[in-house]
């Protein structure tokens, strides 16, 4: 985690200087020069960690305790789903074997850890030893002889081989190597098999996943029977759920499921989810709901992170034909405590991981929104949260994002329960403050919520704005008067949400941020994995090579995907192959087709020019286009939905999400000035729009 953090008292260079944090009144900071008169100053916060000759001093103890504590807070997410004694023991064995990590980093060369292992486990030196001295079969004895501990020496290298081997699986998941796997949601073994469970009447909806460890012959009667005769508002006990299925593997010419085995698969699933189906919304058990509440509920900034998409009622236009394009969808992320704005995307893509993704990288880094846009204020919320509060949807639930937030910001993921929106309020309070003081004032909003053909057909003849345009608006309505703006949810002594913000810097200080050069290596992280042979033509990922002199020393023809690599859906023209040794990943340029024939180019659009050119016999499907089949691609498709884009409002969605610029001719009744009056935001960008075009 590359986060730095500015607090009173610590040191950090700036114009060729050293200065000192004297205190914080924010939005500024006041400070002094170390070897000047100590005359105080006061400086913005926000230009100051954006300026070029800005660096952070630290010591080297502050960077110790921030490390153990980064790693204590990083293992702790991973297991607060456990009930409270199993948590307690994996983290006892944590403990046990801790001192034998830290003396294995220090051995390694590492002196943050030296120093450390000889600030708290100074108790297994005797007199004279050094950590240097000490060899780990000695360390492991002290550990076990321990009071403390208690265990033998076999066992305590039992429990650092299953943290390793955890460890290199998953980084930063070594503790679930130290968990019982029989009580983790968690599809770490190939013998596991998932059950999904299903609402008993609504059958699309899954309640909740669990992994079991027997034949595949039993899933589907394990699933039968737990639906029928267990979820439900009269669910049956698990004596006669164990004798249900019993008649039922008795009638499917299998062995029978002992009641042991069945009390322990029904005791893992989610009892919140058990409450809800027992006895209905107004009924739930209120212990369960309060303590679902309380871990949602934030008493600092960064603390909760509520995410959700929203279809926005407005019609936007292209910006190169005038053509409507359909609504936009709004993906959000706003502060708990605070109920600033956090983070944003705003595309024509439907909700998706990736979209989320874009979100995500948006809130942890500067927005920059006076150089970007013009704002009157900075819109200066940035950082990493602690918690990410979703919904049950696909594109959250998703591999991907929860090993984005998990493994890459080292963050926690909750859902809220299912069919509760109330757990949502926030964020779906927002979504309707956006309509009725953001959007209403725009042309091309439209009033009706329902699929009303003609209301969606008059909004889209006032549409005046394209994409960028709403972005823009958006940007400033959040800046400059949402985050001003009196909220009612807050207290009355900091209604507001910078207010409540700067009240909680006061007090804490500004939360660590990530620097502007440190920037694109969270971009990478943030991507998508997998892993893919690297082969003497190189590694085919969709129907693209790519190879580079740098990585040849990773091909392998006998190893079977020997290579991880992370791509962007957004441009092909390239991957990033993770380096082994130095734990850092490698730009590969793509080499057929070159990167400079695709570069920028979405995985979607090559995908829709291949088939294309296997439709048209250019390419057989088991060939990948070369520099010429890519432009001729591309002509072929742009023809293909030029002559449909007139008349087809979906067309034009599809042309455009897939990379399209279409040059159709403006048609002369969208070249009229609408007679409507502007409202005050419509003026702002028509301001903005002559501004631009003035200066060219």
């Amino acid at each position: 985690m590359r986060l730095c953090s500015l607090r009173i008292d610590d040191t950090f260079m700036w114009c060729g200087s050293k200065f000192i944090v004297h205190n914080i009144e924010p939005p500024n900071i006041l400070i002094f020069k170390e070897d000047g008169e100590r005359k105080i100053s006061k400086v913005n916060y926000y230009s100051l960690i954006n300026d070029d000759s800005f660096e952070l001093i630290s010591d080297s103890h502050k960077r110790i305790d921030k490390q153990i504590s980064k790693a204590e807070s990083n293992q702790r997410s991973l297991v607060d789903a456990l009930p409270d004694k199993r948590r307690e023991l994996a983290f006892k064995k944590l403990s046990w074997i801790k001192p034998i990590l830290t003396w294995e980093n220090a051995k390694s060369g590492d002196m943050y850890a030296a120093i450390a292992f000889s600030e708290n486990y100074k108790k297994y030196l005797k007199d004279g030893e050094t950590v240097q001295s000490i060899n780990k079969k000695t360390l492991i004895e002290r550990i076990s002889e321990n009071k403390d501990c208690g265990k033998s020496t076999r066992q305590l290298e039992r429990y650092l081989a299953d943290y390793l081997k955890s460890e290199s699986q998953r980084e930063n998941h070594g503790i679930e190597g130290l968990v019982s796997k029989a009580h983790m949601n968690t599809h770490v073994r190939i013998d596991d098999l998932p059950l999904e469970l299903c609402h008993p009447k609504k059958k699309e909806l899954v309640l909740d996943t669990i992994y079991v460890r027997l034949g595949e012959e039993y899933i589907p009667i394990l699933k039968v029977a737990i639906e029928n005769y267990y979820l439900g508002k009269r669910r049956k006990n698990v004596a006669k759920l164990h004798v249900n299925i019993e008649i039922m593997c008795i009638n499917a010419k299998i062995e029978s499921l002992d009641y042991d085995t069945v009390y322990k698969i029904v005791n893992r699933i989610n009892p919140y989810v058990l409450e809800k189906l027992a006895h209905g919304d107004g009924n739930t058990d209120p212990k369960i709901v309060n303590s679902n509440a309380n871990q949602s509920f934030a008493k600092a900034p960064l603390q909760v992170i509520e995410i959700d998409h929203v279809k926005l009622p407005i019609t936007v236009i292209d910006e190169n034909t005038g053509y409507d394009v359909g609504e936009p969808w709004l993906t959000l992320a706003v502060d708990v405590y605070t109920r600033k704005i956090w983070g944003m995307d705003l595309s024509l893509h439907d909700p998706s991981g990736h979209k989320v993704m874009n979100c995500i990288f948006n809130g942890i880094c500067m927005k920059r929104t006076k150089e970007k846009y013009g704002t009157i204020n900075d819109w200066d919320f940035h950082g990493i949260p602690t918690v990410f509060l979703m919904d049950n949807g696909s594109d959250f639930t998703s591999n991907y994002v929860k090993s984005m937030i998990e493994d890459v910001l080292h963050s926690e993921v909750r859902y809220r329960p299912i069919a509760t929106p109330r757990y949502g309020g926030i964020i779906e309070r927002y979504f309707r403050t956006i309509n009725q003081e953001f959007l209403e004032d725009l042309l091309g909003f439209r009033y009706k919520r329902n699929d009303d053909n003609n209301d969606r057909k008059a909004a889209a003849e006032d549409a005046i704005l394209t994409l960028n345009n709403l972005r823009e608006l958006l940007v400033h309505y959040i800046t400059d008067i949402y985050h001003h703006d009196v909220h009612k949810g807050l207290p009355l002594e900091c209604n507001t949400p910078c207010a409540r913000y700067y009240q909680a810097i006061e007090i804490m200080g500004y939360p660590p941020f990530i620097k502007e050069e440190d920037e694109p290596y969270y971009k990478i992280q943030l991507l998508p994995s997998t892993m893919k042979s690297y082969r003497n033509d190189g590694i085919r990922e969709e129907n693209v090579k790519y190879a580079s002199p740098e990585t040849a020393r990773f091909i392998s023809n006998k190893r079977k995907n020997n290579c991880k690599i992370k791509f962007d859906i957004e441009d092909i023209s390239r991957i990033y192959l993770l380096d082994p040794e130095s734990k850092s990943y490698i730009e590969v340029p793509s080499i057929y087709p070159p990167a400079d024939e695709i570069s920028g180019m979405s995985r979607k659009l090559f995908q829709i020019i291949r088939k294309l050119l296997i439709e048209k016999g250019e390419i057989t499907k088991q060939q990948i286009p070369g520099s010429a089949n890519i432009v001729k691609g591309k002509e072929l498709l742009a023809a293909k939905y030029e002559a449909m884009v007139k008349t087809n409002m979906p067309i034009r969605r599809l042309a455009l999400n897939a990379g399209l610029n279409l040059t159709v001719n403006l048609p002369s009744s969208r070249i009229d000035t609408p007679e409507l009056p502007l409202s005050r935001r419509q003026q702002l960008l028509a301001n903005l729009n002559n501004e631009k075009k003035k200066n060219g």
